[in-house]
């Protein structure tokens, strides 16, 4: 009898690894599955030709989605057919996020986002960000749930330390309508299981007591504007916007780049505001590429190894700029060519300095009066 017993124990750990390899087939191949299934859907949706049909699918989109994510593993699984949907992860692991948008017959972008973050071993806590366009204002500045959403597509995600608190800079971008588009940061953390948006963090302006839950940049649908974080610097760079014309200030349907640069770094728990920054790039960095198709209605994400980004390509990560600066002239070249592109830049510096005088606000895009360095 217990020679019987002895076996069976022994045929049973040796079937373990199988057994355990199958349930995790089985996950595989359900994930699989369902990816292909709501990749039919996701489809469906960017080639509908009105809003009826797209809302139609959209509900149907989030249906699927909302049943589907409550899997531990879909923290972790590639989802790589979704290449018109979001699906960044925090990267500490702690969360993921499953984001879309839908543009209206009319140029009206809509947002839609899900929260994923593991809960127990059986269920994920799934939460469901909802746009809210009529009681909040299109700049919220105050923390915000939920049920009550600006709506953005979301790219990067940077998880800062305050005290035993880690909170999520997050970068996002909003196609708003036909003549403008924004790009923002944000801060998302956790109460309990409720998540909250906006957090005393962004200093207003170089020397400024006053800190921002948030900030938003508006500008022109012809500018291209980069917001991204600059590993080499340790710091958030952005290319600073201004009004064509001074009388155009705060219509930003005109707002366009400057050809310069500001950014933020985090210094004693909170993202300090810096003036012309010298942005760069180094070889082989890993980026992750955020395109909107031709018709203004799919976003795209794909990560990609660059030796060198250029910061006039708009298939640049989150949308390239257009403001490079041309490289400096080699010194073999002839005195006369030097002498030129010398007297050139001068004359465009000097036209920039003039028009920028006096610290700039990342709020309005424009040179603030209230503080000076």
């Amino acid at each position: 009898m217990r020679y019987h017993t002895m076996k069976l124990t022994g045929i049973i750990l040796l079937l373990f690894p199988f057994l355990a390899l199958s349930k995790g087939s089985e996950t595989d191949t359900l994930l699989m599955r369902k990816e292909t299934e709501i990749n039919v859907i996701l489809t469906n949706l960017r080639a509908a030709k009105d809003n009826k049909a797209r809302a139609g699918f959209n509900t149907e989109l989030r249906k699927e989605l909302s049943a589907l994510l409550t899997n531990p593993n879909v923290l972790d699984y590639p989802f790589r057919q979704w290449a018109t949907m979001s699906t960044i992860a925090s990267p500490d692991g702690e969360f993921r996020l499953f984001n879309w948008n839908v543009e209206s017959d009319e140029g009206i972008h809509s947002h839609y986002c899900f929260l994923v973050k593991k809960n127990t071993s059986t269920a994920n806590l799934v939460i469901e960000l909802k746009e809210d366009k009529f009681t909040i204002s299109p700049r919220p500045e105050e923390t915000l749930t939920a049920d009550h959403w600006y709506g953005a597509l979301y790219y990067n995600i940077v998880p800062v330390k305050k005290g035993n608190k880690t909170l999520y800079t997050i970068f996002g971008y909003n196609g708003n309508d036909r003549a403008t588009n924004r790009k923002l940061l944000d801060v998302f953390y956790f109460k309990g299981k409720s998540l909250r948006m906006g957090y005393p963090l962004f200093q207003e302006t170089p020397g400024s007591q006053h800190l921002l839950r948030r900030v938003f940049f508006e500008y022109s649908e012809a500018a291209i504007m980069t917001v991204r974080m600059n590993e080499n610097l340790g710091a958030i760079v952005f290319d600073h916007l201004v009004p064509e014309n001074p009388q155009l200030d705060g219509i930003f349907d005109y707002y366009i780049l400057d050809m310069t640069y500001d950014g933020y770094k985090w210094e004693n728990g909170i993202w300090v505001y810096y003036e012309d920054i010298i942005a760069y790039n180094t070889n082989n960095e890993v980026v992750r590429n955020y395109t909107i198709t031709d018709d203004g209605d799919a976003t795209t994400y794909r990560d990609i190894e660059s030796d060198w980004i250029n910061p006039v390509d708009p298939n640049a990560p989150a949308g390239g700029g257009t403001n490079a600066i041309a490289p400096v002239e080699n010194v073999n070249d002839k005195k006369k060519k030097n002498g030129e592109a010398k007297r050139n830049g001068k004359n465009r510096q000097h036209k920039i300095t003039n028009r920028l005088k006096g610290p700039r606000s990342a709020v309005t895009g424009e040179r603030s009066k209230k503080t000076k360095r």
